[in-house]
């Protein structure tokens, strides 16, 4: 039995042409939703590992004050929520964008895209 995850060897291959226009007529809405809302959501995990760590360097130069507590909590409340908040909005964000590209998309033609194969 053959391998069907081998690569065909170069003389069985089709002549193919080298270059082709096609058009982005749709967008999957949940898709598109799924995908903005987790590059939020890494996004804020990002960022809010950013203030987490100004609220540590906070705590760091502030010693003498008794504010430690709240200082830390706060940072990380804000790396609990930045993400949660940055991917519901980027969810909701790349649902209304997908929604409005395919209407556009319908009255318009779409996108035109050029691909190579080299």
């Amino acid at each position: 039995m053959s391998n069907p995850f081998a690569m065909p060897d170069s003389n069985s291959l089709p002549v193919m042409e080298t270059r082709s226009v096609v058009r982005l007529k749709r967008v999957g809405v949940l898709s598109s939703g799924m995908v903005l809302g987790t590059l939020g959501a890494i996004g804020g995990l990002l960022g809010g590992g950013v203030v987490f760590l100004f609220s540590l360097l906070a705590v760091g130069f502030n010693s003498a004050n008794n504010d430690t507590v709240s200082t830390l909590g706060g940072g990380a409340l804000i790396l609990v929520f930045t993400p949660l908040i940055y991917g519901i909005g980027g969810f909701i964000g790349g649902v209304i964008y997908a929604f409005i590209y395919n209407i556009l998309a319908g009255m318009t033609g779409g996108l035109q895209m050029e691909f190579s194969r080299e």
